[in-house]
Order: structure tokens, then sequence, then C-alpha cells
């Protein structure tokens, strides 16, 4: 399931649900091959020993092909708002050769901003309405900032609640 050649690949994320006291999710973000790309999913507790994961229990919420094994981004959390934030990179390779980190119809390059919460498992996830690309033509609903060469770290002020 998830890649370990090495680079900037293999678990690249980890974030506990808000409500994960009652609900028993967890989400991580991972390298996958066989095509590369970049795994988010939403994984369980077991139900046999609350000190371990149900290995069966994933649930796919998101795939983006990533083009070169570097710059995958990876870091994943919930903001205060309880929204899930997805640190994507530009896809690697020196340069951006692909142009993605300006590309607002690419996913690449970018931290996201989506709901999970009480979304249907077929529908994976939803789009708050409040981010700044929804409705604008060409570009990715999910983008909640771009132009980003790998956000692998962020983090949520304590006290302000802004993202950094």
């Amino acid at each position: 399931r998830v890649n370990e050649d090495g680079n900037e690949e293999g678990l690249l994320g980890l974030a506990f649900d808000p409500d994960y006291k009652y609900n028993g999710y967890f989400y991580v973000y991972y390298s996958a091959a066989s095509p590369r790309r970049s795994v988010l999913s939403r994984f369980s507790v077991s139900p046999n020993d609350p000190k371990a994961a149900d290995p069966n229990s994933e649930t796919v919420i998101m795939q983006v092909t990533q083009p070169f094994s570097n710059h995958n981004g990876g870091q994943i959390a919930f903001g205060p708002d309880d929204y899930l934030y997805v640190g994507l990179g530009d896809g690697g390779s020196r340069g951006d050769p692909q142009r993605n980190g300006q590309n607002t119809g690419t996913l690449l390059g970018s931290i996201l901003r989506i709901d999970v919460k009480d979304v249907p498992d077929s529908e994976g996830y939803r789009i708050p309405s409040d981010n700044p690309l929804v409705g604008v033509s060409g570009a990715r609903d999910e983008i909640l900032a771009y132009g980003l060469r790998n956000p692998w770290r962020f983090s949520f002020d304590e006290r302000t609640g802004v993202l950094w």
C-alpha cells in the first residue's frame, strides 16, 4: 500500500479526527506506487484493540497523481474550524518543470481545505463554500492556498487559529 522506495515518499501525514474519542477515525497521507500518487485515506481504530488500527478499514478520500518522487507535501491537520487541511507539493523535480505551483487547475503546489465530517464514503469529502477559489473558472475548489513548492509542514496559531 505505502511506497517505501525512499526519497520523499512513504507515510507522510497523520491526523486524528476531532471526534476521534467517539468515532475512532484517523486520517493518513501516504505515497503509493504504480501509478505514483499521493493518497489521503481514513482508517478506524480496531474494534478488538483500542490501541491498534484496523488495516481493513481504509476509505480512500482522495488520490492525486505525482509526476516525480519528491515534493509530495504530506502535512495533514484539522483546523480550528474542524476542516481537514492537506499540504500537496508541486509534484517535484527541480524548478517545477510542469508549472504546477501556479496552476489552480491542479491540486499540486497547494494547501487544500476539505470537509470530511459526516460525508458518505461514496463522496469522500465536501468543499467548504467559503474556500477562496470556489466558483472560479478552471480552478479546483479544494484549494485554500497555491504557489507552494512543498508544504510538508504547517500549523495553526494556538491563540488566533491562523494557518502558518
